[in-house]
């Protein structure tokens, strides 16, 4: 029951933190909020029993981030960073575009969560009974 309740919490987090991106107005901001993002994805995979996918993942892109904030400083210098910025360009495709991936993302994993994890799930995987 707590790895249920921790699961949907995370993918709350995870899409709160995605949407950010698009809602704040610097990209310094929008670095941090896709970072949260990809961190809540990475254990909500870990909670799916793929511990390694989850790990890399997060390991993965927290570095990916880290590298594109200082890109971001070098290139652009702190100031301009921080300024506002628009991060959408056509707002309404890209928010049906989230709501439909969220929606279908969220059938998907709740599907994978309720099914049994053991040798039956196993053998019906790999095609041997």
């Amino acid at each position: 029951m707590i790895v249920h309740i921790v699961f949907w919490l995370l993918a709350v987090v995870a899409v709160a933190a995605g949407a950010a991106v698009f809602w704040v107005d610097s990209m310094a901001r929008a670095t941090y909020a896709l970072a949260a993002s990809f961190i809540a994805v990475g254990i909500v995979v870990v909670l799916l029993q793929q511990n390694y996918i989850g790990v890399v993942t997060i390991l993965m892109m927290v570095m990916e981030m880290a590298v594109m904030a200082v890109y971001m400083v070098m290139f652009m210098g702190m100031n301009p960073a921080l300024m506002p910025m628009s991060m959408v360009h056509d707002n309404r495709r890209a928010l049906a575009a989230a709501a439909a991936t969220f929606v279908f993302g969220l059938r998907d994993s709740a599907d994978r969560l309720a099914r049994p994890a053991g040798p039956a799930r196993a053998r019906r995987h790999h095609g041997t009974r």
